[in-house]
């Protein structure tokens, strides 16, 4: 339902584009949107107001970052979209792996996006060895 108000907005503000701008867009996404869109549906977006002003959903801006970015944009502003996506994707990644952990003895590693524990039961002998090193580092 909700990608269908999505479709049911962005159709409305196609509509209201200039000819030559519509001409950008992929006749099979106009076709897809027009198909998802829902048939009497009371628009949500305000032409006179900002986007950034109105209250539209997180499909609803998708759709429109998408359309604008890969065919209604100039070059400098796709170069300048590619760029702080980047910036964004490397953040996201960067707090997903801020981790902290209690148990310092604790081995974990990272694979495919996964974390794994190994076991606290490491060899009885490194056990000892901490143990021992861990008298000196005290005094």
């Amino acid at each position: 339902m909700e990608y269908s108000e999505a479709c049911s907005d962005i159709w409305y503000l196609l509509e209201n584009l200039e000819p030559s701008e519509l001409a950008k867009i992929p006749k099979k996404l106009l076709e897809t949107i027009n198909i998802l869109k829902i048939d009497g549906y009371t628009p949500k977006i305000d032409l006179n107001t900002p986007l950034e002003e109105q209250k539209i959903s997180e499909a609803t801006i998708g759709l429109i970052s998408f359309i604008y970015n890969n065919y209604l944009g100039t070059k400098e502003e796709k170069e300048e979209y590619e760029r702080r996506y980047k910036e964004y994707i490397k953040s996201s990644k960067e707090e997903n792996y801020k981790i902290e952990f209690k148990n310092k003895n604790t081995k974990y590693e990272v694979k495919e996006n996964k974390m794994i524990k190994y076991s606290d039961k490491s060899n009885i002998f490194l056990r000892l060895l901490q143990k021992v090193k861990s008298l000196f580092a005290k005094k």
